[in-house]
C-alpha cells in the first residue's frame, strides 16, 4: 500500500474541475489514425506535453488499486510516472471499430478510441482504456483531454465478467493463507442488486466459497416489502444485472417491484448463488491472529457463528428509520397518520380526502396511486423546491447507450468508467438544455402552486442528496391540470380534528395523511452497529464524493483488511461489483491490488 490513507471530506460535486473541450473536430478527420498514434505515444509514458492542460486521468483500480481521478497535465504525468514503475503498463492497442468522434452541441467535440494493455505488476493485469482527444494548432496535432483506465482481469484468473459453468472453477481461491481454515471466503451482507451481483461476479472469478445474508424470507423481499405499485423510474434495459438479460423482452419498460424480485429469483437460480434467506448479521468482530471475522448471526431464528475472510456490507446508500415531522394536537385528529414506508395501497380510502407531505418520487407515486384508486381530493403539501426530470428527457439522453440491443458490458465502461466531472457536465446539458425548449411545461406546475428547481444536477441528486427529485413518469401532468392539488404557501402548524392547520391561518381537511418525508440517519449507523462505534471510527465514510469526484466508501478499501462497503442504483452496482469482486480476488489467491493513495508531486 503506497501512501497513507486519512477519511477523506465530502466535497460538493459543484467544485470538481473539468469542462467539455470547446472545438470543432472536422468532419473527415482519420480519427483511428488519431487514437493509434496517441496510443503509440501511450507505450512511452504519459507526458505533460501530450495532455492537454485541463485534462483529466481516472483509473478503476488497474493502476492504483482503487479509485482515483487525477488533474491537470502536470499531476497526470507524476501519478503514471509512479504508477509505471510499478505496474509497467504496455501493448495499448486500439480495440478495433471503437474509434469515432464525439459531438456534444456545436463546436463541443472530441475524437475517442478504446483500448486494450496490460501490466507486468504484482499481479499481472489486462486493462482496457478509453482516450479522449483533441486538435491542437489548427489539427496538426492532438491532445489527450480525458483517460480512463480500468483493470479488466488478473492473468491465470477467472474472469468476474462471464459466468460460464465450464470454467467457473478455473482459478478458484479458496481462504487464503491461515492457520486454521474460515467457513467462508466471503460473506455478503445484504440480497439486493449490490449482493447479488457481487455474489455472481465472486463466483463467475472461481470464488466458490460465499454467502449472501438476505434479510427477507425471499429473493427481492427489499422490493416486495414496498408499496404495491412502486416502479423503476428508470428504463429496464439500464437495470439488467452481470451476465446478460435477467429482465425478458416482455417485462414492463418501467419495472415494477414484482417484476424486480421475480428476476432477481431468476438470477439467483439461473447462477446458483448461495443465498441464505431470513438471515441477518446482528455483529462482527475481527480476529486479527487469524485475519478473519467472526460473524453473529440469526438465520431462521437461531443464533449462529461463522467465520469469513471478507465481510461486504451491502446496506444501500440511505438511512432506515422513517423521518417523521411532529406537530402539535396529534391526538385531536381522527384519521389515519403513517410513513410513506409503512404505505402498501389506498384502496380502504377510495372516495376520501388524503395530504402528502412531501414532493418528491414516492409522494408523486403515492399521489398518483390515490387519484387513481378514487379518493375525491389529493393534495401535495411542498416544503422546499423540487427537480421535475421529465423520463423522456433520461429516454433521449440514455437510450442512446442502453437499449435492446445494446452490448451492457461494453456501454458501462464508455458510460461509467468517466470523470464525475464529465459525467455530471454532460448529462446537466442534456437534461437543462432540453428544459429550457419547453419552459411551459414547468410554468403549468408553478402556477398551480407547485415550486420547481428548475437547475437540475444529477450527480448531486444522486451522490450528495441521494433523492428529492421527482423522475416525472406521467404524475407531474395531473399536477398541472389540477387533479392533483399543492400546497406550498406556508408550513404546517399543527393537526386538527379534521387535518392540518398551516401558518398562513388555512386548514385542509383529509381522512388520511401520509409522511412521504424520507429517512433519518446514514449508512455508518448500521455499519456501527454490526462493528461497533471502535472500529466503525477507522472506517472511511460512505456516499457523496471526495475531492476527486470519487464516491467515498464504496466498491474500495476503506481502512481495514477485508471489510467493504457496497451499493446504490442497479446500474451502478452491475458495473462497480466487478471491481470488488477482482479485489477480494485478487486477496485470496494471495496477490492483493496494490493500493496509491499519494498526491503526486508535481515538478
Amino acid at each position: 500500500m503506497v501512501g497513507a490513507k486519512q477519511r477523506a471530506a465530502a466535497v460538493p460535486v459543484s467544485r470538481l474541475p473539468g469542462k467539455l473541450p470547446e472545438v470543432d473536430v472536422p468532419e473527415d478527420v482519420d480519427h483511428e489514425n488519431v487514437v493509434k498514434t496517441a496510443l503509440k505515444n501511450l507505450s512511452l509514458g504519459l507526458k505533460a506535453q501530450s495532455l492537454t492542460d485541463d485534462a483529466i486521468w481516472r483509473d478503476l483500480f488497474s493502476m492504483t488499486g482503487t479509485l482515483r481521478t487525477f488533474y491537470g497535465n502536470k499531476k497526470i504525468e507524476a501519478a503514471w510516472r509512479d504508477r509505471s514503475q510499478v505496474h509497467e503498463p504496455a501493448n495499448f492497442t486500439l480495440i478495433p471499430g471503437s474509434s469515432g468522434v464525439m459531438r456534444r452541441g456545436p463546436n463541443v467535440s472530441w475524437v475517442k478510441g478504446m483500448f486494450s494493455f496490460v501490466t507486468h505488476g504484482k499481479p499481472n493485469s489486462i486493462g482496457s482504456g478509453i482516450i479522449n482527444l483533441i486538435p491542437v494548432e489548427g489539427a496538426s496535432s492532438w491532445k489527450v483531454w480525458c483517460i480512463c483506465t480500468i483493470l479488466e482481469r488478473i492473468h491465470g484468473l477467472s474472469n468476474v465478467d462471464v459466468f460460464d459453468p465450464e470454467t467457473a472453477t478455473q482459478g478458484e481461491t479458496k481462504n487464503g493463507p491461515t492457520s486454521r481454515p474460515v467457513d467462508f471466503d466471503c460473506v455478503i451482507c445484504g440480497g439486493g442488486q449490490a449482493g447479488l451481483s457481487i455474489a455472481g461476479r465472486l463466483k463467475a472469478g472461481g470464488v466458490k466459497n460465499y454467502v449472501v445474508l438476505e434479510k427477507f424470507d425471499v429473493i427481492g423481499g427489499n422490493w416486495l416489502d414496498r408499496y404495491d405499485s412502486v416502479k423503476l423510474h428508470t428504463s429496464k434495459d439500464i437495470s439488467q444485472l452481470p451476465f446478460g438479460r435477467i429482465f425478458p423482452p416482455d417485462d414492463p419498460y418501467y419495472l415494477t417491484g414484482r417484476h424486480i424480485a421475480r428476476g432477481y429469483q431468476r438470477f439467483t437460480d439461473k447462477y446458483g448463488l448461495n443465498v441464505w434467506c431470513s438471515t441477518e448479521l446482528q455483529y462482527a468482530s475481527y480476529d486479527e491472529k487469524e485475519s478473519c471475522w467472526n460473524l453473529n448471526i440469526n438465520r431462521n431464528g437461531e443464533p449462529q457463528t461463522v467465520t469469513a475472510r471478507h465481510l461486504v456490507l451491502a446496506l444501500g446508500p440511505g438511512g432506515t428509520v422513517p423521518k417523521m415531522p411532529t406537530f402539535p394536537n396529534r391526538d385531536a385528529y381522527k384519521g389515519t397518520v403513517l410513513h410513506s414506508a409503512h404505505y402498501k395501497n389506498p384502496h380502504a380510502w377510495k372516495g376520501k380526502k388524503a395530504i402528502i407531505i412531501g414532493s418528491a418520487n414516492t409522494a408523486h407515486d403515492v399521489a398518483d396511486d390515490m387519484i387513481n384508486a378514487g379518493l375525491s381530493s389529493v393534495t401535495l403539501v411542498q416544503r422546499s423546491p423540487t427537480c421535475i426530470v421529465p423520463a423522456e428527457y433520461m429516454r433521449a439522453n440514455v437510450e442512446p447507450l442502453y437499449n435492446a440491443s445494446s452490448n451492457i458490458e461494453v456501454v458501462d465502461r464508455i458510460f461509467m468508467a468517466m470523470p464525475t466531472a464529465v459525467q455530471r457536465i454532460m448529462m446537466n446539458n442534456g437534461i437543462n438544455g432540453m428544459a429550457k425548449k419547453e419552459p411551459e411545461r414547468f410554468d403549468a406546475l408553478e402556477k398551480k402552486g407547485f415550486k420547481v428547481d428548475r437547475d437540475v444536477d444529477m450527480i448531486h441528486i444522486l451522490f450528495e442528496r441521494v433523492g428529492g427529485h421527482y423522475m416525472d413518469v406521467g404524475t407531474s401532468a395531473k399536477v398541472a391540470d389540477g387533479t392533483i392539488k399543492v400546497k406550498s404557501d406556508a408550513a404546517v402548524t399543527s393537526y386538527t380534528e379534521t387535518g392540518l392547520a398551516f401558518s398562513d391561518g388555512t386548514t385542509l381537511e383529509a381522512e388520511v395523511i401520509v409522511f412521504s418525508t424520507g429517512f433519518v440517519g446514514n449508512p455508518r449507523d448500521q455499519v456501527c452497529k454490526i462493528i461497533g462505534p471502535e472500529m466503525e471510527e477507522k472506517l472511511e465514510d460512505m456516499w457523496c464524493c471526495d475531492k476527486e469526484g470519487e464516491v467515498r466508501g464504496l466498491w474500495k478499501p476503506i481502512g481495514h483488511p477485508g471489510i467493504w462497503y457496497a451499493g446504490g442504483g442497479i446500474s451502478t452496482t452491475r458495473f462497480y461489483s466487478r471491481f470488488l469482486a477482482l479485489q477480494i480476488q485478487a486477496d485470496l489467491a494471495g496477490t492483493p491490488l496494490p493500493v496509491y493513495y499519494d498526491d503526486p508531486e508535481v515538478e
